[in-house]
């Protein structure tokens, strides 16, 4: 397969110290990256997670950094292009963008003066624009976001951002084949995930793009527990209170219980061609989660890969 098997993590927080002691955590135990998702406006807490990646990367050596996902359109994209290529610089190149359209919370559009129906477009012309100022060569882009000439950006990237695009709807599906160097989708079956990689690859294709260069990845909800009494009310409380729907409704979107169930279930998505998993642990301990992840489920699955390779 043309990429290894990797895993990330949204490790999450309730302060500064505790993510950023998970985030060492997850570099200790091998994790690829850490993550961190994205809302600039929302009912509870949410910090900004290029803050909080240019904290982490302070703290940690070798563990990729990524947003999973920035809603980018929200920000202008020369202020954008600066801050993250800013953030690719501090990590020593370990950065990856990811994005989405988002538009669970109508507000943060509206506080942003995005209309919230050309949200895609909007984000597609932030990318439009992203991937020209990051060149480093004069740009002149007019569109919804942005309208100059000959604009230079000064801090070039290096190596170049990587842009991992999030969204399960055919829209997304075409984002990430015309400007993603991978795919990943969040809330999605493995049977849909199967689907929307095939229609990925054959439109990066139609492009003129390698669809082997591309990273088929998924986001998903979790919780380990190897008592599934402890883990299945933990997951259906923070998804009910979450999204606002009963968890029989969402439940095949996620991956709960101990380590065999983990390992099954993250093997259909395997089947569906992931080759790389970011949890969201859904609440308890998140540390011993994270390192019961590594230590139980992890090596299974590298087990599987390499018997099915």
């Amino acid at each position: 397969m043309p990429h290894d098997l990797t895993f990330g993590v949204l490790p999450g927080g309730s302060s500064p110290a505790e993510f950023l002691a998970a985030a060492q955590t997850a570099e200790a135990l091998g994790y690829d990256s850490v993550w961190v998702g994205d809302h600039v406006l929302w009912p509870s807490f949410w910090p900004s997670p290029l803050t909080m990646l240019a904290a982490a990367s302070a703290v940690t050596e070798r563990v990729g950094l990524g947003t999973g996902v920035l809603l980018a359109a929200l920000r202008r994209p020369a202020a954008l292009a600066k801050e993250t290529a800013t953030l690719q610089w501090m990590s020593g190149g370990r950065f990856r963008l990811g994005v989405g359209a988002g538009g669970e919370y109508p507000k943060e559009f509206e506080a942003s003066g995005v209309p919230l129906a050309e949200r895609g477009r909007y984000l597609d012309d932030t990318l439009e624009a992203l991937t020209a100022l990051w060149s480093g060569e004069p740009a002149s882009l007019h569109n919804r976001q942005i309208d100059v000439d000959d604009a230079t950006l000064d801090l070039v990237p290096e190596p170049r951002i990587p842009v991992w695009v999030g969204g399960r709807a055919p829209a997304a599906q075409r984002r990430a084949a015309q400007y993603g160097d991978a795919w990943m989708p969040f809330v999605i079956t493995p049977e849909r995930f199967a689907e929307g990689w095939a229609n990925v690859r054959t439109r990066a294709e139609a492009l003129g793009r390698d669809p082997d260069a591309l990273v088929p990845a998924l986001q998903l909800w979790g919780q380990f527990d190897d008592d599934l009494a402890e883990a299945l009310p933990t997951i259906a409380a923070r998804i009910e209170a979450t999204y606002r729907v009963p968890f029989d409704r969402f439940e095949r979107y996620t991956v709960y219980g101990d380590a065999e169930m983990w390992a099954a279930r993250l093997g259909e998505f395997m089947d569906a061609g992931v080759r790389h998993f970011n949890f969201v642990f859904a609440g308890g301990d998140r540390l011993m989660q994270l390192t019961r992840v590594a230590t139980d489920v992890i090596p299974r699955l590298q087990a599987i890969d390499r018997g099915g390779a």
